[in-house]
C-alpha cells in the first residue's frame, strides 16, 4: 500500500470522522482528502515531475498534514525540514537535496530572504498563508490526480546527524514508512476509536510514521500540541478525551514533575496509555509518571533510518528497557563478534522497513549498511528476558532529553570560525538529573580571548537554538588521541 492509498481508504471509510485538531479547528478525513488532492494538483500545474523533490518548512499544524499528502498525491518525494533550523542551515539542506519547491508559511519569510536567491535548483516558493496562494488552491479541483504509485518509490527525505556525525538526507519509500505503524498500533491498542495527543512534529520519523501515518492507518483522531507546555497537554487531554499521549522523555519527565494539586485539576480518566522515544529515560521518573497519570508507560527505539526496531507493549513492558526487538538484531563488540547476554555491544538490525539510502551520498550508505545489517552506532545490552537497554551513542553525538541529536562537528565548526578559537570541542556533560548538558571546550589562540556571549551570538547566528552550548569552558589545552584526534572520552569523563 502506498501513502496515497493510506489516506484515501481512511478516507471512503470514516469520511465524517475528525482526522486532525488543533484548539478550535477540526478537520474531518474527507476534508484532508480533499484539501491534499487540490495541493497535488496546484504542484503539478507547476510542472511537478515524478520524483521530485519539494520541501516542507512549517510549524506543527494541520496545514503541514495537508501538503505533506499534497506532494505525495502529485507524485513528489517531501522533503521534511525543522523549523528550528536556522538560515545557513536552511540553505545546506536545499541545496543537498535538490529542492525544486519550497512550500512554507510567512513567518518564515524573514530568515529565507538571505537563503532562497541563491538557491540553484529552487524554481517555486509557496507561501500558504498567503492570498494569491489561498485563491490558487481553491480554484484546483478537488478530484485526486491521476498520477500511479508503487509501494517502493521514494516517498520522504528526513535530516539526521544520528549515525554518522553530519547532516544527511534518509530516503525512505512508501512501503518502508508504514512498515511498523501496525506494529506499534498492536503494541498500544490504538484503534479508530483513540483520541491521539501529538506533541512530535511530523518533521521527525517518530512524529510521520508511528504517530501521523499509523494515527491515518487505523482512522484515529491526531490532536496537535503545536508547543509543548504540561498545562496544554493536560488541557488537551482533558478537552479532547485523549486516550494515548505520544512525546519524548523531557515532556514525559515535565509532567511527571507536576505537583498532584496541579494533576487533580484535569480530568484524564480517558488517558490509558503514554508511548516516549527519542531518547534515553529514568525509569524512577517514568513510574512516577505512571502512577501519577494512572497510565501505562511504553517505551520505543527507533532511528530515522530505521523507524522503529525495539518496543514496549500494553501487555508487555519494563520500566528502564526500549521493549523488546521487533526486527532481527545483533549486539556485537568492536571487531564485530556478537556479545554474551547482559554485555555492551553496538546494535545491528536487519528490518524490511530499513531505508533506502542516504541520499546523493552512496559512501555513507555503505558504511551503515553492510550486508544487509544496519550498524546504528549505539551501544545497548539485553537481559536473559530478552529485554533491550539503550546505553548511548558509540560516537559523541549529543542526545538532549528532548530526543534531538546534534552532531558535534557542526557547531566545532561554527566556534572555530571565531578569530580568536584555537581549538573547540562540544560535548555532553552529565549534570546528574535529567540528562547531558551541551558544554563547549575553548582554547584561544596565543594572546587572544574572547566572551561566552559573543561565541553564544555566534552560535545563534548559524545554528538552531536546540544546538547552542549551554555552557563553556575555557581551557588550556585539550586532550589527544595518539593519532592527534580530540580525545572526547577523556575530556567527557574528566567533566563527568
Amino acid at each position: 500500500m502506498n501513502l496515497k492509498q493510506v489516506l484515501e481508504i481512511t478516507a471512503r471509510q470514516v469520511p465524517q470522522k475528525a482526522a486532525l485538531i488543533l484548539d478550535s479547528q477540526r478537520i474531518s478525513y474527507r476534508e484532508l482528502s480533499n484539501a491534499s488532492n487540490r495541493v497535488a494538483n496546484v504542484l503539478l500545474g507547476l510542472g511537478l515531475r515524478q520524483g521530485d523533490h519539494v520541501a516542507i518548512l512549517m510549524p506543527h499544524c494541520p496545514e503541514w498534514v495537508i501538503h505533506y499528502f499534497g506532494i505525495i498525491k502529485a507524485g513528489g518525494t517531501a522533503v521534511l525540514l525543522s523549523s528550528m533550523l536556522k538560515a545557513p542551515e536552511i540553505d545546506s539542506l536545499l541545496r543537498d537535496s535538490d529542492t525544486r519547491i519550497l512550500i512554507t508559511k510567512k513567518e518564515f519569510s524573514r530568515m529565507l530572504a538571505t537563503v532562497l536567491p541563491n538557491i540553484p535548483r529552487l524554481d517555486h516558493i509557496l507561501v500558504i498563508d498567503d492570498d494569491s496562494y489561498s485563491a490558487r488552491v481553491s480554484q484546483n479541483s478537488a478530484m485526486p490526480p491521476e498520477v500511479e504509485l508503487d509501494d517502493d518509490d521514494n516517498a520522504t527525505v528526513l535530516y539526521t546527524s544520528g549515525v554518522l556525525g553530519r547532516q544527511k538526507g534518509v530516503v525512505h519509500t512508501h512501503a518502508s514508512l508504514i512498515g511498523t505503524t501496525d506494529i506499534v498500533s498492536a503494541g498500544l491498542g490504538r484503534g479508530r476509536e483513540d483520541v491521539i495527543i501529538d506533541t512530535v512534529p511530523f518533521f521527525y520519523m517518530l512524529g510521520l510514521s508511528e504517530i501521523l501515518l499509523g494515527s491515518i492507518i487505523k482512522g484515529a483522531t491526531i490532536v496537535i500540541v503545536p508547543r509543548f507546555t504540561p498545562r496544554a497537554v493536560l488541557e488537551a487531554i482533558e478537552r479532547e478525551r485523549g486516550t494515548i499521549l505520544f512525546g519524548v522523555p523531557a515532556m514525559h519527565i515535565a509532567l511527571a514533575m507536576l505537583r498532584d494539586e496541579v494533576i487533580q485539576d484535569y480530568d484524564l480518566s480517558s488517558l490509558r496509555v503514554a508511548s516516549t522515544a527519542g531518547a534515553k529515560t529514568s525509569p524512577r521518573l517514568m513510574k512516577i509518571l505512571e502512577d501519577k497519570l494512572q497510565l501505562t508507560l511504553c517505551e520505543t527505539y527507533g532511528l530515522t533510518e530505521l523507524s522503529v526496531v525495539s518496543m514496549s507493549t500494553l501487555s508487555n513492558h519494563k520500566l528502564g528497557t526500549v521493549g523488546k526487538p521487533i526486527g532481527d538484531l545483533k549486539i556485537v563488540d568492536d571487531h564485530g563478534k556478537e556479545v554474551a547476554t547482559g554485555e555492551i555491544g553496538e546494535a545491528l538490525f536487519k528490518v524490511p522497513w530499513m531505508m533506502k539510502e542516504y541520499y546523493n551520498a552512496p559512501e555513507l550508505t555503505a558504511q551503515v549498511i553492510q550486508d544487509g545489517w544496519f550498524h546504528t552506532g549505539d551501544l545497548v545490552r539485553i537481559d536473559e528476558d530478552g529485554y533491550l537497554e539503550y546505553i548511548e551513542k558509540r560516537s559523541f553525538i549529543v542526545v538532549t532529553p528532548s530526543g534531538l541529536k546534534i552532531s558535534p562537528f557542526e557547531v566545532e565548526d561554527v566556534l572555530l570560525s571565531h578569530p580568536s578559537v584555537a581549538e573547540a570541542a562540544y560535548v555532553g556533560i552529565n549534570d546528574g538529573n535529567y540528562g547531558p548538558v551541551p558544554t563547549a571546550f575553548i582554547v584561544f589562540k596565543p594572546g587572544q580571548r574572547t566572551t561566552a556571549n559573543e561565541l553564544t551570538r555566534l552560535c545563534l547566528q548559524n545554528l538552531a537554538d536546540f544546538k547552542l552550548p549551554r555552557r563553556f569552558e575555557f581551557v588550556d589545552s585539550l586532550p589527544k588521541t595518539g593519532s592527534g584526534k580530540i580525545n572526547r572520552r577523556q575530556l567527557k569523563e574528566r567533566a563527568d
